[in-house]
């Protein structure tokens, strides 16, 4: 087992609730097999201690990077000093590295994540038509990824619409090959389905989708909350459907957030 000792450097996922988090698992193995002197520690921040929370780790000298999960991706980016296109694109984060000269940058890695996750899998998003379920911060992050990565067309449905448009209306912007509609499709016209809202993250939550019985065997269902038992996933598999969980989703970011703590400057 590695030892940590006083000259260990850290880097803390913040988050509430933090308990069901696999990215310690995930990020430490990492960290491990490179030789890294460092840690990847949980840290609980509710929304209300958020910004004292924040001003408090910032400022400690022996921590080099921050992960966010819900609810903080769009909170933390008032505390970076330089924000990537990727992140300013999204209105959000869930990475930040401080730089050689004391800086503090932002990056948003969740949607390179679910690609990376699906490409594994063997379902790569090119041409695919995908409805994503959830249009916070993680969902918009998921929609310009997959916009960039080639989707064919995406229909993006919220209990806000609001959201679903300006997520919609964006993406067309930046991405107009990919057909962007704010609706809700049949199963029969998906590839992929993909849950981003924090529904399941509660054991006894059910299905964002829990008026269907099944789905259809080719499609491949993926679920961000970081949960292997969830209920969305449960109908998949009985279905026939490949799945891919959010452990996976946080494995495919794992390097990509590694590499950029390692290239700070």
């Amino acid at each position: 087992m590695r030892m940590i000792t006083g000259a260990t450097r850290l880097y803390a996922i913040v988050g509430d609730p933090i308990a069901q988090a696999k990215s310690p698992q995930i990020y430490n193995a990492r960290l491990e097999a490179a030789g890294v002197d460092a840690a990847l520690v949980p840290w609980r921040l509710s929304a209300e201690a958020f910004d004292i929370g924040m001003r408090g780790l910032i400022c400690a000298g022996n921590l080099d990077g921050l992960v966010f999960t819900y609810p903080h991706k769009q909170a933390a980016l008032a505390f970076a000093d330089i924000v990537t296109q990727r992140a300013r694109q999204v209105g959000a984060c869930n990475a930040m590295r401080r730089r050689g000269d004391g800086r503090w940058e932002a990056d948003m890695f969740d949607g390179v994540g679910l690609v990376r996750a699906l490409q594994d899998a063997g379902r790569p998003v090119a041409g695919e038509t995908v409805w994503l379920v959830g249009a916070g911060g993680a969902g918009r992050a998921i929609a310009f990824a997959l916009a960039e990565a080639g989707a064919r067309r995406l229909h993006v449905t919220d209990i806000e619409i609001e959201r679903s448009a300006c997520i919609v209306e964006d993406v067309t912007a930046a991405h107009p090959q990919c057909e962007a509609r704010a609706s809700t499709p049949r199963l029969e016209e998906i590839g992929v389905l993909i849950n981003a809202t924090t529904v399941g993250l509660d054991g006894g939550d059910a299905s964002p989708i829990d008026s269907v019985a099944g789905l259809p065997a080719g499609l491949a269902v993926v679920d961000i909350v970081p949960r292997e038992d969830t209920a969305l996933l449960a109908l998949a598999r009985r279905s026939g459907c490949r799945t891919v969980s959010g452990a996976a989703m946080i494995a495919g970011q794992a390097q990509a957030v590694l590499d950029f703590f390692a290239d700070a400057g």
